[in-house]
C-alpha cells in the first residue's frame, strides 16, 4: 500500500511539472494545437487503476511465447505481454543494479504513445518546447500545424516516439525484442531519476536534458549488452550521413545562411529517402530533437563520450548511477569527472 501511495504521488509530480512547462508556452502556438494536444491526466486516470491491478498479477508466458505474440502483434494479449516485460525486465535491472526492488516499480503500457511537437529557432538548433500531441492527427494535420507555427519564423516538427515516461511508460510497440527492452530500460530510469537530484534537473536547461537523455541510453545499452561495434553497412551509413548533414548545417546556421541551411537539409531529405530510408522531413526542429541523445548521429554535444568514460573509472553500473544521480548541474559533473580521472 506505502508503494502505491508513493507511485501516485509520482504521476502526481510529473503532471504537475507537464502542467508548469505548459504554462511557459507561447500562446501563438498553444492556439494553433489547440485540441490536438494528448490529455496526460485524462490517460493517467483510465490506466492506473488497471496498473494497480496489474501489481498483483504475473506472467508465466516464455521467451518464445513472448516474440510470437510480438511479431504477430496479437493486441488481444498485450496484458500478457505486458506483464512479462515487467517481470523480466525488472529482473534485468534488479540484476543490472544490484537491487533486491525496484522503485518505482516498472510498470509499461504497450500501446502507440502520443506524437511530440518540437519546436527550435531558425538560425539555431535548439530545442525549445515539446508538446505531446494526440496520436491519431493526420498528416494533413501535422502538415497544417507545422506551416502555421513555421510562419512564425519557428521551425517545426511532429514526430512518433518510441515511448513516453508517463507512469506508467506509454511503450510503442515494434517486432523487435532489443528495441522493447532498451526503450523500456530507459523509460524506467527516468522515472528512478525523478527522484534524485539529476532527474529533477531535467528541465534547468538544454545541458541537464543531454546528460539524463544521454544516461538512460547508456543504462539501456548496458541492459541488452548491445555492441555498438556490431552495426550493420545500413545503420553505419545512416549515422555518417546524417553527423555529416549535421555539421553541415551547424556551420551553415552559424554564418547566417539560414535560407541555404533549410535548401540544404531538404534536398538532404530527398537524398537519404533515395537509399530506401522513410524520413519526412529534415529541418532544425528534427535535429533540435534527435540532437538530445547522445548516441544519435544529430547529436553534436560530447556527453556520451564523458558518460561512457566515467563509466569506465568505476567497478559497475550500480556504483556509477550512485554518483551520477546526484549531478543537478554540468559543473558539478564535470567535479566528478576531474576526481575520478585524478583518482584512477
Amino acid at each position: 500500500m506505502k508503494n502505491l501511495f508513493k507511485i501516485l504521488a509520482l504521476v502526481i509530480s510529473i503532471i504537475f511539472i507537464l502542467l508548469i512547462k505548459d504554462a511557459e508556452r507561447i500562446s501563438e502556438i498553444d492556439k494553433i494545437i489547440s485540441g490536438y494536444k494528448f490529455n496526460l491526466i485524462s490517460w493517467e486516470l483510465r490506466r492506473l487503476p488497471k496498473q494497480t491491478i496489474d501489481f498483483f498479477k504475473s506472467s508465466n508466458l516464455t521467451k518464445e511465447e513472448a516474440e510470437k505474440i510480438l511479431n504477430e502483434v496479437d493486441f488481444s494479449r498485450m496484458d500478457t505481454l505486458e506483464l512479462y516485460y515487467e517481470k523480466n525486465i525488472s529482473n534485468l535491472i534488479k540484476n543490472e543494479l544490484d537491487k533486491n526492488f525496484l522503485f518505482p516499480p516498472l510498470a509499461i503500457s504497450l500501446e502507440k504513445p502520443p506524437k511530440v511537437l518540437i519546436v527550435s529557432p531558425k538560425d539555431k538548433i535548439s530545442q525549445k518546447i515539446a508538446i505531446l500531441l494526440s496520436n491519431d492527427i493526420s498528416i494533413a494535420e501535422i502538415e497544417s500545424i507545422e506551416s502555421r507555427i513555421d510562419a512564425l519564423n519557428l521551425s517545426s516538427i511532429i514526430l512518433d516516439t518510441g515511448g513516453f515516461a508517463a507512469y506508467p511508460s506509454l511503450i510503442n510497440i515494434k517486432k523487435d525484442s532489443n528495441f522493447m527492452i532498451s526503450t523500456i530500460s530507459h523509460e524506467w530510469l527516468h522515472h528512478y531519476l525523478f527522484f534524485f537530484p539529476l532527474g529533477k534537473s531535467y528541465f534547468k536547461g538544454q545541458d541537464m536534458i543531454f546528460i539524463n537523455e544521454t544516461l538512460a541510453d547508456l543504462f539501456a545499452d548496458n541492459i541488452i549488452k548491445n555492441e555498438k561495434n556490431n552495426e550493420s553497412d545500413s545503420s553505419s551509413f545512416f549515422k555518417d550521413f546524417m553527423k555529416e548533414t549535421r555539421i553541415k548545417v551547424d556551420t551553415l546556421l552559424l554564418n547566417d545562411e539560414i535560407d541555404l541551411a533549410e535548401i540544404y537539409m531538404k534536398r538532404r531529405t530527398i537524398e537519404i529517402n533515395n537509399k530506401g530510408y522513410t524520413i519526412r522531413k529534415i529541418n532544425q526542429a528534427y535535429f533540435a530533437f534527435y540532437g538530445n541523445y547522445g548516441t544519435s548521429p544529430s547529436s553534436t554535444h560530447n556527453y556520451h563520450e564523458k558518460l561512457t568514460d566515467l563509466l569506465s573509472t568505476y567497478n559497475s553500473f550500480n556504483e556509477f548511477l550512485e554518483d551520477i544521480k546526484k549531478v543537478d548541474s554540468v559543473k558539478k559533473l564535470e567535479n566528478i569527472i576531474n576526481l575520478r580521472s585524478h583518482n584512477n
